[in-house]
């Protein structure tokens, strides 16, 4: 696992477990939801969503 100074850290995509290419950086409290398409290959992830934590969620709506 990789991680930055801020307290991010690297998650490969699913795709790409062998590889460090292909990934996102995130704070641990973060949650990713990997979006795929079916291929005749098989499933490619096409994307993400990054779903902060709960305590930055009440902190936002606070803020707004």
């Amino acid at each position: 696992m990789f991680t930055r100074d801020n307290g991010q850290i690297w998650i490969k995509s699913p795709e790409a477990e062998g590889t460090t290419s292909k990934g996102v950086w995130v704070y641990p409290s973060e949650a990713i939801e990997w979006h795929y398409i079916c291929t005749p290959l098989g499933m490619l992830v096409t994307g993400y969503t990054i779903k902060p934590s709960r305590i930055d969620s009440k902190d936002l709506k606070k803020i707004q």
